[in-house]
């Protein structure tokens, strides 16, 4: 696997919720910058020859988009992990289904690539965008409930619960429309959050799969709580105290596979747990004290894992 350099951060609402991505003009220049060259319209190239778009995936239109193409859906409204398209943006760039391919650009920037997972997380929706020859926008095909096997046979988090953390300054949302399983953020306030309010999100430990604490004043004693989510897939610690002792913790999130450590003071040291996750595939390390020879041997250690070292 290849270690990537990124200095993309993705930027929080500083007060309400964030307001659904917009397709036509956010989504789609980073499909016609990046995608679009491979997956077009059919055309004849300047020998005559008649170029047909890769996988028969269009990327043009609206309609192309989700018919999919010879590998069938490439995008399933409201389920990224469930969405091919999303999924082969973060592929390692030498892996063969990597999108873009190897010689045809570089991989998606960290904020490019949450936009289009955002997007699909908001619905899929394309707004009035039709694009090339797609005629009216095809309506996305929606997850099945609970689609996600860490989704069944969840009970779903009690209300009281809910609200106390919500109380707390978090937004709490569904992960996936009618989802037991949770995304708990601070979209605003996160600078007075600290070890006695990740303690209370203990209520609903088995129903969050997404935590974002960046720029918390979380300590490693936080994490002792986080260790305890066992459906925990997406988790953000940019911006915090975190150091080696606090990550040790996470050995046991088996199903962890996005973590975002930038701006803490891991080093080498954290790589050694980090190694026995193995459903990891994307973890950011910038600036951190982890050194680029034990990242690039991290990187390797993981089938699929894309690392992010500046």
């Amino acid at each position: 696997m290849k270690v990537l350099s990124t200095t993309a951060v993705l930027l929080l609402a500083a007060t309400a919720a964030p307001a659904a991505v917009n397709f036509r003009t956010q989504v789609w220049p980073v499909l016609a910058k990046n995608c679009v060259e491979c997956h077009r319209a059919p055309y004849k190239d300047n020998s005559g020859k008649m170029i047909e778009p890769k996988g028969r995936l269009r990327l043009d239109g609206a309609g192309g988009i989700m018919k999919g193409g010879n590998d069938g859906d490439s995008v399933v409204a409201g389920d990224p992990d469930k969405s091919p398209l999303y999924q082969r943006i973060l592929l390692p760039i030498d892996h063969e289904d990597a999108m873009p391919p190897k010689g045809k650009g570089k991989p998606l920037s960290f904020n490019d690539s949450e936009l289009i997972k955002e997007w699909i997380i908001d619905g899929a929706d394309f707004g009035d965008w039709k694009g090339s020859d797609s005629g009216a926008p095809v309506a996305a095909k929606a997850a099945p409930k609970a689609v996600d096997p860490l989704a069944a046979g969840t009970t779903v988090a009690p209300e009281a619960a809910k609200q106390k953390i919500s109380s707390l300054g978090a937004l709490v949302t569904p992960v996936v429309k009618d989802s037991p399983l949770l995304r708990i953020e601070w979209v605003s306030g996160a600078g007075a959050i600290g070890d006695k309010e990740v303690a209370e999100l203990a209520a609903v430990a088995g129903n969050i799969s997404e935590l974002d604490l960046s720029g918390t004043k979380i300590t490693d004693e936080a994490l002792t709580t986080v260790a305890k989510f066992p459906r925990l897939t997406w988790l953000k610690l940019n911006g915090t105290a975190v150091t080696d002792a606090g990550v040790a913790k996470l050995k046991g999130l088996v199903n962890l596979n996005y973590l975002n450590l930038h701006s803490t003071n891991v080093s080498d040291t954290s790589l050694t747990t980090l190694t026995g996750l193995r459903k990891l595939r994307q973890v950011y390390l910038w600036k951190t004290r982890v050194t680029p020879a034990e990242a690039a041997k991290f990187a390797k250690s993981i089938p699929d894992l894309r690392v992010a070292l500046e």
